[in-house]
């Protein structure tokens, strides 16, 4: 019997939902959507912000006709800490677990007992061969802000079953547990940060969040032409980084904070391969909002010197005939929510 799967991704600026039907691992589309966020959002601790954001997510079940109460949502990256532990030696799993506390103090800027500590073990030494080393993906969420989540989750009646950052659903909406799948690094472009993450035979071994998101894109373009923030935003969406449009003007613009993204994405790359040189990058993956922006693929593919291409989290996903060519257009936007109604249990 297929079981119903439901991701929600509340984002800053948008809240996006996808349904599953999953019949013996065959996950099959059933419904999917996305309306605007109320602002400040989940950002604010104010009672009735939260509320509007609980009637926004009421109203966006509705129209997709989602009438399953459990759901996987997402925690916004750039509150949650999330590191690779590497260089441990051979541990039992009670010295592992002092290890990655111990670890984890030296990352987490609050006290351990006010996080939830979750970790997954990518390599394991053993005794024999000193030169394998453990590697542990470490992810710890602040209490107070998953309460928050759950709170506002439960006023409208909805359970969540689980909890998980960004960047872990999008990494499963795009590479999944594919052993053949390249080296990749994922973009997440979200709309105040961009986070990153390797991933190699379906497990992610590097992660980084930069301060700069599709937001500061459009507040660039405000402040040098003058525009409201909603026309920024249009420029931006169709002029992006095209040279040849305007006079060059909208590229110059948006270029400086790519750069800084870009370089940023660099180092992570540079960090990855001088830990992993058997097992280089082979191609850049960008997903979120911010990746559907006019010459961005091209310009980034420049300046790595990779393949890069934009995020398909429906590759893997059976659905009608008649839809492939809508669901391309949003795509990337829909990685994350797509990853948490893939997650297993």
């Amino acid at each position: 019997m297929a079981r119903i799967s439901v991701g929600l991704d509340i984002g800053f600026s948008s809240i996006k939902v996808v349904a599953l039907s999953i019949d013996k691992n065959v996950p099959k589309l059933l419904s999917l959507g996305s309306i605007a966020s109320p602002q400040p959002g989940m950002a604010s601790d104010g009672v009735s912000d939260l509320e509007s954001v609980g009637i926004a997510i009421k109203k966006l079940f509705s129209a997709a006709r989602i009438s399953s109460k459990e759901v996987v949502v997402a925690l916004p990256e750039s509150k949650v800490f999330t590191r690779v532990i590497d260089e441990l030696p051979y541990l039992t799993n009670q010295e592992l677990d002092s290890a990655i506390r111990f670890a984890a103090e030296e990352f987490i800027p609050m006290p351990l007992t006010d996080v939830n500590l979750n970790w997954q073990i990518l390599s394991r030494a053993n005794q024999k061969d000193k030169n394998i080393k453990t590697v542990v993906f470490v992810v710890a969420s602040p209490k107070n802000l998953v309460n928050k989540y759950i709170k506002v989750l439960s006023n409208v009646g909805l359970r969540p079953q689980a909890l998980e950052t960004e960047i872990i659903a999008s990494t499963r909406a795009l590479v999944g547990n594919n052993p053949f799948s390249p080296t990749s690094l994922i973009i997440q472009m979200g709309a105040t940060t961009t986070d990153c993450a390797v991933t190699s035979k379906g497990m992610i071994w590097l992660t980084r969040s930069i301060s700069s998101g599709g937001l500061a894109l459009t507040r660039t373009l405000a402040q040098q032409f003058g525009f409201e923030i909603n026309q920024a935003e249009e420029y931006k969406k169709v002029y992006g980084l095209l040279e040849d449009q305007l006079e060059g003007k909208v590229y110059e613009a948006l270029k400086s904070i790519i750069d800084i993204i870009a370089s940023e994405a660099r180092r992570v790359i540079q960090a990855y391969q001088a830990k992993y040189p058997q097992n280089p990058i082979k191609r850049v993956v960008l997903s979120g909002g911010g990746a559907k922006m006019p010459g961005l693929v091209i310009y980034l593919a420049q300046n790595f010197g990779l393949e890069v291409q934009e995020a398909d989290p429906w590759y893997l996903i059976s659905k009608d005939k008649g839809l492939e060519q809508k669901l391309l257009k949003d795509a990337p936007l829909f990685s994350v929510a797509v990853g948490l109604a893939l997650r297993e249990g």
